[in-house]
């Protein structure tokens, strides 16, 4: 398994079709079987999720790939019609949201369904549909992370081979990290938890902005692994796009649900621990980003602002401990981020200079968590 064993496409006869399209029609039909039970059960406008479909798959198709243009222009600017040659790769997912996200305000504007009503309808769909797509990428031998040197690393799923072709002809096979498999995993738990939640969100929008929480909060640290990522050139340095753009939607999700909040009551101490919470999980993120790209002289910056979440979280068990009296999810959540991010950051004392790689990616799960239950603490105290 550390290679494809059916290669990159299904071979019947003289007909050649590659796995990565077969895969993503297979969850395109998955998609439309899971939104259609939902249309109903919701008692939408009958066909709106098939209309929703017509419009965004191929809108999808074209985002995807006007996305990925746009950050990889230098391979195309020679020969421009290399942009209508799907087949030969070049497809980004959040190019693909963007084109379904339009396809949803196009077919809500022509009937009397809510935009958020269709998004939360169809966010499981999608959170099911990358887990299935990822294997499309796995099968192309793409998306895969930095080089794996270690032999106790060297294994299926951690893991994968990818070829290099050297200047004489001769190919090479190294082990990379599969960050395809880790984005697949990981949306495959996110779609179990968005169909169970659909039935018991409160209000319009809350599984789709959960999805976009925990989506944005797992490929923040995911694509700091990858060694295809789409990057954006500013005052001469480059800023992974799609991990910039996780972090803009994930403080957007919270500054949603905390205006909520601020409408139905006053916002309390424990509010602004959360906002604390927040930006110090953000910061800690990225500054372990540098720190693992070039500037390992940030690890001290990075183990303090680590600290200072473990510090915040505890302080926060306090406070609410003394205030509320009682145990619930907000209570256990902040008890599983604190000792997380303690057992990180313990981990971390003695290891400057020493190889990171590892490290700062368990540092970085630790500040995602705290990013994803600050907004989750947001989103419980304005529907209380």
């Amino acid at each position: 398994m550390s290679r494809p064993p059916l290669g990159s496409a299904l071979h019947i006869g003289s007909l050649s079709i590659p796995w990565y399209s077969l895969l993503m029609m297979t969850a395109v039909a998955l998609g439309l079987l899971l939104s259609t039970r939902e249309e109903k059960r919701l008692r939408l406008p009958k066909d709106t999720v098939l209309d929703f479909a017509l419009a965004a798959v191929p809108l999808g198709i074209v985002c995807a790939r006007l996305y990925y243009v746009a950050f990889s222009w230098g391979s195309f600017k020679d020969d421009p019609v290399e942009i209508l040659r799907v087949w030969h790769g070049g497809l980004a997912i959040y190019g693909a949201v963007i084109g379904g996200l339009l396809a949803a305000v196009l077919v809500t504007r022509g009937n009397k369904t809510r935009f958020l009503t269709l998004a939360d309808v169809c966010a499981p769909s999608l959170a099911l549909g990358q887990a299935i797509g990822r294997w499309g990428n796995y099968a192309n031998m793409e998306a895969y992370g930095a080089r794996v040197n270690d032999a106790w690393a060297q294994f299926f799923p951690l893991a994968v081979e990818i070829p290099t072709v050297m200047p004489d002809g001769s190919t090479f096979w190294y082990w990379h990290m599969a960050t395809f498999f880790y984005e697949s995993l990981w949306c495959a738990l996110l779609f179990v938890f968005l169909y169970r939640f659909q039935k018991k969100a409160r209000r319009c929008g809350d599984v789709f902005f959960a999805y976009l929480t925990l989506y944005c909060a797992e490929r923040t640290v995911v694509e700091g692994l990858r060694d295809d990522s789409l990057m954006l050139t500013i005052a001469g340095g480059q800023v992974r796009f799609s991990q910039a753009l996780s972090t803009v939607v994930m403080i957007w999700v919270a500054a949603v649900f905390f205006g909520r909040l601020r409408r139905a009551k006053k916002p309390r101490t424990a509010d602004w621990m959360a906002w604390a919470g927040l930006v110090l999980g953000v910061a800690c993120c990225y500054v372990g980003e540098f720190e693992r790209n070039a500037y390992q002289e940030l690890f001290r910056v990075a183990q303090v602002l680590a600290w200072l979440l473990v510090v915040l979280d505890a302080a926060f068990l306090i406070h609410y401990g003394r205030n509320m009296h009682r145990v619930d999810v907000s209570v256990i959540g902040a008890a599983s981020a604190a000792g997380f991010t303690l057992l990180v950051a313990v981990f971390g004392i003695g290891r400057l200079g020493a190889s990171n790689t590892v490290y700062i990616t368990l540092r970085q799960i630790a500040a995602m968590a705290n990013v994803a239950l600050a907004t989750g603490w947001f989103y419980l105290r304005a529907t209380r």
